[in-house]
């Protein structure tokens, strides 16, 4: 006992911590379980604890890893996680450094709503420029969801209250299992034929993935984006997004949110009223005044600057112009007549058919280049002498040098 070395408190943790972490089979685990104790802190870093029945472990999930999660994790929620187990060095506890989470058993859901979701993105479903905007005024909404359920009496509650004087259209629809895709869609289709509301409200209230995947429909997102009217979409809770949230033209957090986006307070509409009617009128008013200023300053414009007689003047004037330019061209076109007189002359006296009218001949080899001078000539050579009406071959047969 007395020859063992005595390690801090911190050497035994560092010493843990690097076996743990230069073990390959924990560096990269693949565990499910359940979550337990999710929290997120300020710093975006993700804390829980990982359990089954017998047994839990402590996992953080740092805020990069945590920002590529595709879901929210909740509490009792089964996932699947990847990560590397190391020791925490203050606590001296081991925990799981997460780099990955799926949820379990939703796998396969969840896969095929982030590919639809990225080949809708892809093909502009989501766009901006491609949202409708609300009306201003909205005398008529259109709900097509569960004429049962706890989220159409919450709207019809939030509506009439709000503003009692919008009429309520429901088209009743599953929004659950497999055929509440085509009812929604049905709804959209049939408010979209007659044009008997001004928005639409399409939703319902919170669920599992299971429960709110008629509104990944693909069909479903093509009504959506096709619709004429504006679509409100008000799926699940806050938390919860579905295909139908990203392509509708607005997203609610809630029903209830999506009733009162479209029903505006009665008082709040008739405040604007009177609002909009007061600017009008002092906008009417401040254009009358500022044309009947206008209009007098043109009064005392004509008066001022005489128009008639101005005209007159710019008239006469225009028609001395006018006559300075015709004389000027006239004075032109005698003169280059003249010059052009001049160069004809000039081309004639150089003309060389001029030359040979006066007896000359022009003398020239076989390929055509003048010979001015007996030294180029050789007896027997082949000369053309070329006569004003035409030409000759000739044979030298002697020559003579000045």
């Amino acid at each position: 006992m007395t020859n063992a070395k005595i390690l801090s408190v911190s050497e035994v943790n560092q010493y843990v911590k690097t076996l743990l972490e230069s073990n390959s089979l924990l560096k990269n685990l693949v565990i499910q379980g359940e979550l337990s104790n999710v929290k997120r802190a300020a710093s975006g870093h993700l804390y829980f604890s990982l359990k089954d029945s017998g047994s839990k472990i402590d996992c953080v999930m740092f805020k990069n890893a945590a920002m590529g999660l595709k879901f929210l994790p909740k509490e009792g929620q089964k996932v699947t996680i990847r990560g590397s187990l190391g020791l925490y060095l203050p606590s001296g506890q081991y925990q799981i450094t997460v780099r990955s989470m799926e949820p379990q058993g939703l796998g396969d859901l969840f896969q095929a709503y982030l590919v639809l979701k990225d080949d809708l993105e892809a093909k502009g479903y989501f766009d901006r420029e491609h949202k409708k905007k609300l009306p201003d005024i909205i005398s008529r909404v259109g709900l097509i969801t569960s004429p049962t359920g706890a989220a159409v009496k919450d709207m019809i509650s939030i509506i009439k209250r709000r503003n009692p004087l919008m009429d309520i259209v429901i088209y009743p629809s599953l929004v659950q299992g497999d055929e509440a895709a085509g009812n929604l869609i049905k709804g959209i289709q049939a408010f979209n034929a007659n044009q008997s509301v001004d928005v639409i409200i399409i939703g319902r209230g919170g669920g599992s993935i299971e429960d709110l995947w008629a509104f990944n429909d693909e069909r479903l997102a093509k009504a959506i984006y096709e619709s004429e009217l504006p679509i409100v979409s008000a799926v699940g809770h806050e938390i919860d997004f579905t295909i139908a949230d990203f392509v509708a033209d607005l997203r609610a957090p809630t029903p209830s949110g999506a009733a009162e986006l479209v029903a505006e307070e009665t008082l709040s509409i008739i405040r604007a009223l009177v609002m909009q009617k007061g600017r009008l009128i002092q906008v009417m008013e401040n254009k009358i005044q500022k044309n009947r200023e206008i209009l007098m300053q043109m009064k005392k414009d004509f008066i001022r600057f005489r128009p008639r007689e101005r005209i007159e003047e710019m008239r006469l004037h225009l028609d001395m112009i006018q006559e300075r330019m015709i004389r000027a061209l006239m004075n032109r076109i005698k003169n280059e007549r003249l010059l052009l007189n001049n160069y004809q002359t000039r081309i004639e006296v150089m003309n060389p058919i001029q030359v040979l009218k006066k007896g000359y001949v022009r003398v020239t080899d076989k390929s055509g280049l003048p010979i001015g001078s007996v030294a180029s000539l050789t007896v027997d050579q082949v000369v053309t002498l070329r006569f004003v009406d035409g030409v000759v071959d000739a044979n030298i047969q002697s020559i003579k040098e000045n």
